[in-house]
């Protein structure tokens, strides 16, 4: 287990674990987010391949619609 933080909250997450996995364990539906790994924006092609290390800083940005 590694220790990361998402959204300003510590979680502890699988060691190995990629952003693509990371997204669908926290419920997001990937067509509808953005995500920022340590101040930088991570595109979505490389999720899959992203590996998260221990003490990464992530952020998840979700889009809603409406008005």
């Amino acid at each position: 287990m590694i220790q990361i933080w998402l959204n300003s909250n510590l979680i502890s997450i699988d060691d190995g674990s990629n952003l693509a996995k990371l997204i669908k364990l926290q419920g997001y539906e990937e067509s509808r987010v953005a995500v920022e790994v340590d101040m930088q924006i991570v595109p979505r092609s490389a999720w899959s391949e992203f590996s998260i290390k221990d003490g990464m800083k992530i952020e998840i940005v979700e889009f809603v619609g409406g008005g």
